[in-house]
């Protein structure tokens, strides 16, 4: 079982946006940065590229510079993997998917922490639950450190 198999029987209907805020998707965000880079919000979400191969996702240590967080886009799954830099060790990380485990929608960094912007569910940087609707933690993955690239691992 990988970890995104966990995420069977979740519901798969569309998110409700409370008035006042709005959800954007993985690919509005990226087109609507490549449309308007100088965009506050676009410079603030910090997307690298992630290399999916025998079921682990592969990041360059050399892409998240010294960033305190990114969001790992992999093509072939549907949502982003938040990669943290933990406080207490720079060299080390924690994964989690950003799929609310509440009604699947697109978690989003804000203040160190992960916010739905559906319902208002709120996670630690590490995916565990600080405030409901949800009850579930976001899916977390392993996460192993060599000299030049960061692995998310058990990813597919």
């Amino acid at each position: 079982m990988t970890g995104l198999d966990d995420m069977r029987g979740l519901d798969d209907s569309p998110c409700e946006v409370p008035v006042g805020r709005s959800l954007m998707d993985r690919r509005a965000f990226v087109l609507a940065c490549g449309v308007a880079p100088l965009i506050g919000a676009c410079a603030r979400m910090s997307y690298v590229p992630g290399r999916l191969a025998s079921g682990n996702v592969t990041v360059s240590l050399a892409e998240l510079a010294d960033k305190p967080f990114a969001l790992v886009d992999v093509p072939s799954l549907k949502f982003p993997i938040y990669l943290h830099r933990t406080a207490t060790r720079p060299d080390a990380f924690t994964a989690v998917l950003t799929r609310c485990m509440h009604r699947g929608c697109t978690v989003e960094p804000e203040q160190g922490r992960l916010v739905c912007p559906c319902h208002g569910s709120e996670y630690t940087s590490e995916g565990a639950v600080l405030k409901g609707p949800t009850q579930e933690p976001l899916i977390r993955f392993a996460v192993r450190v060599d000299a030049a690239d960061v692995h998310i691992l058990g990813v597919a």
